[in-house]
């Protein structure tokens, strides 16, 4: 395809790159791209930022790039992503690119070294001229350490060969004075996922983000509808994905992508390191990224059964997270979840537990509402189907933490529990038969309510997951405790 004849249209993933002990897994990067492509992607991008292309060889690359153009087969465009630090790599690159039918170049400014304006014009300038396909320039200056001024991209797009800019910066200003001072044939694409919808509506042609890994094809309608000039669609799109992107933009890129993916039942395997779940991925980040995936419909529904003694209740539509739901429920007699989240003094620690109420849980109402020497009094929560029981953990210091526990934390433990009843975790006809136990932890110091209560609903929506399925197993905390990655013993 000829410099004239690419042109950017719709939403590209940016793929993350499936590996295994051989090199790039050739089977999971087929499912992979065969699943965007059904999914509505308009293009594929190998070898970007979120397919960890600086934890690749250059034959790894060259593999991944192969692939992408076979799976495409001319169906959709290809963008292979071709930068490194050193100018040759670039350009041996885009060469093999080109032998199997890229279409054009993603080429990402020198990165590492921080070089000056005259060195990264001479590195875009002699890749272009010695490239057989269309060069894209790509701009994200939080990972490279050198941002493209709008005055730099003035320059480039004069060079033969540079047809395009792909900008990840998030930087708005800089952004639109590109758009407004670029000539008809110079193609814009934004490639920051948190700033999509005013980056296309400033006039981008298109977008290359890592969320289109995951769903396309809402930038394609969110596109559609700013076309129409039904900007209220485009927001109500936008504002569906926003909680879920942001995971993915501020949470390890690719290593949240990932996680997702095989969530949904799309296998890519883990990220390299020293990308590992349990530090950027922080387990309740992972276990919130769950979540807002059911909130979208995009985890796999299934049958769940929950054993009772002798009896047995099939929840036909658990949302079933891939490797993290078990097909059965083997005792409801006594089980527990753990889980942290938020930060600073409105962090969220809950501990809780659920149970038969003909069990050991029995006990939990006997003590409910009496103030106990050394602790301050548990209470049934009222008007909740499920009879919770909530309980603070730490003593109460003053008037405003009271409030804070009582009247904020506790609403969101109540919020939590109908939420999850909702979202059909527990089976309507378990209800009248369980007991919970809420311990919620309120610093003494919390000052915002509006995030005490928003980290409480959240830590009791991910315990009361991890509770039924099992999460924490005994040998999952020996092992990040052993990491130092166990989130209680050493995050609180």
């Amino acid at each position: 395809m000829s410099e004239g004849e690419f042109r950017f249209q719709g939403a590209y993933p940016a793929l993350v790159t499936p590996f295994d002990e051989n090199g790039v897994n050739d089977e999971q990067y087929r499912g992979l791209i065969e699943y965007t492509i059904k999914a509505g992607a308009t293009g594929i991008v190998p070898c970007g930022t979120t397919g960890e292309f600086t934890s690749m060889t250059f034959d790894e690359k060259v593999d991944a790039i192969r692939i992408a153009c076979e799976v495409a087969k001319g169906r959709v465009p290809v963008l292979a992503g071709t930068g490194a630090a050193y100018t040759a790599d670039v350009v041996k690159l885009t060469r093999r690119a080109a032998e199997f039918g890229a279409d054009a170049a993603l080429v990402v400014s020198p990165y590492f070294l921080k070089p000056s304006p005259k060195e990264i014009y001479e590195h875009f300038e002699r890749v272009a001229n010695n490239s057989d396909i269309p060069i894209f320039v790509y701009n994200i200056p939080q990972v490279t350490g050198v941002p493209l001024h709008w005055t730099m991209i003035d320059g480039l797009r004069e060079i033969d060969g540079i047809v395009g800019l792909k900008d990840s910066s998030g930087d708005l200003i800089n952004l639109t004075t590109i758009l407004v001072r670029r000539p008809e044939d110079f193609q814009v694409v934004v490639g920051h996922d948190e700033v999509a919808l005013p980056a296309l509506a400033s006039g981008c042609d298109g977008a290359i983000l890592a969320s289109a890994n995951v769903f396309p094809d809402r930038y394609i309608k969110m596109q559609a509808a700013l076309a129409s000039g039904d900007l209220k669609e485009a927001l109500i799109i936008q504002r569906s994905i926003q909680k879920t992107v942001r995971i993915f933009v501020n949470k390890g890129g690719g290593l949240a992508i990932k996680a997702a993916l095989n969530m949904m039942g799309v296998p890519v395997g883990d990220a390299r390191p020293p990308l590992q779940v349990g530090d950027v991925l922080g387990y309740g980040d992972l276990d919130e990224l769950r979540a807002c995936l059911e909130d979208l419909q995009m985890i796999p529904r299934g049958p769940v059964t929950f054993k009772m003694g002798d009896k047995s209740i099939v929840a036909e539509e658990y949302p079933k997270a891939i490797g993290m739901v078990p097909d059965t429920v083997e005792d409801l007699t006594l089980l527990h979840g753990e889980a942290l989240f938020g930060g600073n003094t409105e962090v969220a620690h809950v501990d809780l537990i659920l149970g038969i109420r003909d069990g050991p849980m029995s006990e939990a109402l006997v003590d409910a509402g009496k103030i106990i020497e050394g602790t301050h009094s548990s209470n049934v929560i009222k008007d909740l189907e499920l009879t919770t029981v909530f309980a603070p953990t730490v003593t109460i210091t003053s008037e405003n933490h009271k409030k804070m526990v009582y009247e904020v934390a506790q609403k969101a433990v109540a919020d939590a529990v109908k939420r999850t009843i909702t979202d059909m975790i527990i089976p309507h006809e378990l209800i009248p038969d369980l007991i919970m136990v809420v311990n919620a932890f309120v610093h003494p110091s919390a000052a915002n309510p509006k995030r005490v209560h928003i980290n409480n609903f959240i830590a009791v929506r991910h315990a009361i997951r991890r509770a039924i399925e099992g999460r924490q197993s005994v040998d999952e905390i020996i092992a990040r405790k052993d990491s130092a990655r166990h989130p209680f013993a050493y995050n609180p």
